[in-house]
């Protein structure tokens, strides 16, 4: 039986916390990111009146918490080596880990990243693939080293996007798999069953955080390019583009085939409610923006209102 020490949050530190449970291993002690940078007093009632599923599923099952300011602190190194475990897993976190925290283990300090590495590294594969307009993604449980996910893999396992799926459908996918393969990875660990392999550097690709940037619809781009987008990026941001005076948040949108070809990209030519049909650069395809949001204070409601009386068919947007 293995010791284990979980270091994460949110869906996917859930689904591995979950896995370990199930598993025939003990899970001695576990650190949370939002406990080591959230206000105390704020945490504290968070956890009261609000619990995420991992903050439950801790309690539920009386799980240690470590109480650290940070994973390479010398608080947390300290509690670690007090548990003695044999594998510290990493399910989602902020910050590059340093040598004397990889090293805690008696086996090793491994991560599981949601992508098929070494493709998509960084903060966000799952928005990252589905842009990238991506079919396939995975999550990737590999030896942590002291650079952002380049340490060799023990284990992967694939998982199909389908052309519906959003970030967070993704993310939920990867999680599910996650809390299968963890019980795979542990059982292989403790019988010596995995031969690191180095990542081919040579097929690397690295996404940096999502910023306001990242969300600007460019009319140039295909229909798919920027559906891929608008789903990518949910549920973490919308997808937004200008029209006049104003700028429209983009909930979802759904590729359209025409029956007349439309040359000229990011002209409205269909306006109902809250959807417009808009054209982008495929000549044959347009993209219906559904469920649109003005930006600002009381802008989802106002949105009906404006679209019908102030938006005209053939005007453009992001001009």
């Amino acid at each position: 039986m293995l010791r284990v020490i979980l270091v994460g949050y949110g869906e996917l530190a859930s689904s591995l916390m979950l896995g370990v449970l199930e598993s025939k291993h003990e899970l001695v002690g576990i650190l949370r990111w939002e406990k080591t940078k959230s206000n105390k007093l704020l945490f504290f009632l968070k956890n009261i009146f609000w619990p995420d599923q991992l903050s439950s599923l801790i309690k539920a099952n009386k799980i240690s918490e470590i109480e650290a300011e940070s994973i390479n602190s010398e608080k947390f190194i300290k509690k670690a080596l007090k548990l003695q475990p044999d594998v510290i897993i990493i399910g989602s976190w902020g910050e590059v880990i340093k040598k004397n925290t990889i090293i805690l283990p008696k086996i090793a300090c491994i991560n599981c990243h949601p992508s098929l590495l070494p493709k998509h590294r960084g903060s966000n594969p799952y928005a990252s693939t589905i842009i990238q307009g991506e079919t396939k993604s995975g999550i990737t449980f590999h030896l942590v080293n002291e650079k952002l996910d380049e340490g060799p893999i023990l284990l992967q396992k694939e998982i199909v996007i389908s052309n519906d799926d959003t970030g967070g459908s993704l993310r939920t996918k990867c999680s599910y798999t996650a809390k299968e393969a963890i019980k795979e990875l542990l059982e292989g660990l403790e019988n010596a069953r995995f031969l690191p392999q180095k990542q081919n550097e040579k097929e690397a690709s690295y996404f940096p955080q999502l910023t306001e940037n990242d969300a600007k619809i460019n009319w140039n781009s295909s229909a798919q390019s920027i559906y891929n987008q608008i789903r990518g990026l949910n549920p973490w941001m919308k997808c937004y583009t200008r029209y006049k005076d104003q700028f429209f948040m983009i909930n979802s949108s759904k590729i359209i085939d025409l029956k007349k070809p439309v040359h000229k990209p990011g002209k409205i030519l269909v306006k109902s409610s809250d959807d417009l049909l808009v054209s982008t650069a495929d000549p044959k395809k347009a993209i219906l923006l559904k469920n649109i949001e003005i930006y600002g204070f009381l802008g989802k409601l106002l949105s009906r209102f404006y679209i019908r009386f102030f938006v005209k068919t053939g005007n453009f947007l992001g001009k």
